[in-house]
């Protein structure tokens, strides 16, 4: 669906190689100050580069701004363009399924929001309509830049548990940035940037297991695969477990 091959763009990035798939989930994670949203804006064509960019196979400055706007929905907290009073009127402006707007919002917990106008919306909401939008827009791509900084763990994975259901049913593909890796489990594919390229990819719990390289970019591990690292290294278990219970389970065999 995306692909970036040999991306170079001034000092930030060097050889870069990303391909991403239709209709999955992929977190782009690194440090701070390694490019996220920089790579998040070209995807969006905010920032214009010498580089070729292919989009549903399709070289990203071909289609028009209209084709393009209407293909990639772009998810920045903040940056909010809406043009109707409240957040029902803005949906029902580009979506008129009462039903598939009533899905969306309760699955967005935005129900106490959808009355309010776009000006007295909290920065949670506007992340959260933002999204809702996106989906009942029915873009292709959805581009979630850092939406943890404006939202706590358990809302974040709500969002993503939200959107990995609504995958197969709606075909989007979703690209998430964060600092988070915890975020990461819950994709279908890991990139971490580092250097200048990809550091580390593939299936999230098979990159998260090279500790010591992740911890050297500057990240953290999730805990639970953290301590399944250590306990592997020790033989007491043989399989990495990201679930608690499950892993005293274990530990108690």
């Amino acid at each position: 669906m995306i692909t970036l091959q040999d991306f170079c763009y001034e000092d930030l990035f060097k050889d870069l190689n990303l391909f991403i798939v239709k209709n999955k989930i992929t977190v782009i994670s690194g440090a701070n100050n390694c490019g996220k949203t920089l790579l998040i804006r070209i995807l969006n064509r905010e920032i214009v580069t010498s580089n070729t960019v292919l989009i549903d196979q399709a070289e990203m400055n071909q289609y028009t701004i209209e084709e393009y706007s209407k293909l990639v929905q772009c998810i920045i907290p903040l940056e909010i363009t809406y043009e109707q009073p409240t957040l029902e009127e803005e949906m029902f402006y580009y979506n008129d399924n009462k039903e598939e707007i009533e899905k969306t919002i309760k699955g967005l917990k935005l129900k106490r929001s959808i009355h309010k106008k776009i000006k007295d919306l909290t920065t949670k909401e506007i992340v959260l309509s933002q999204i809702a939008i996106a989906l009942i827009k029915k873009s292709s791509i959805i581009l979630l830049d850092n939406i943890r900084m404006y939202l706590t763990e358990k809302e974040t994975k709500e969002v993503i548990e939200f959107l990995k259901k609504q995958q197969n049913e709606r075909e989007i593909t979703v690209v998430i940035t964060t600092i988070h890796l915890e975020e990461s489990l819950l994709a279908d594919y890991l990139y971490i940037i580092g250097n200048k390229s990809v550091a580390l990819e593939g299936q999230p719990i098979e990159v998260l297991q090279n500790d010591n390289k992740i911890n050297k970019l500057g990240l953290s591990l999730p805990f639970m695969i953290d301590l399944s690292v250590k306990l592997k290294d020790y033989d007491l278990i043989k399989e990495v477990e990201i679930d608690k219970n499950r892993m005293i389970e274990k530990l108690w065999k």
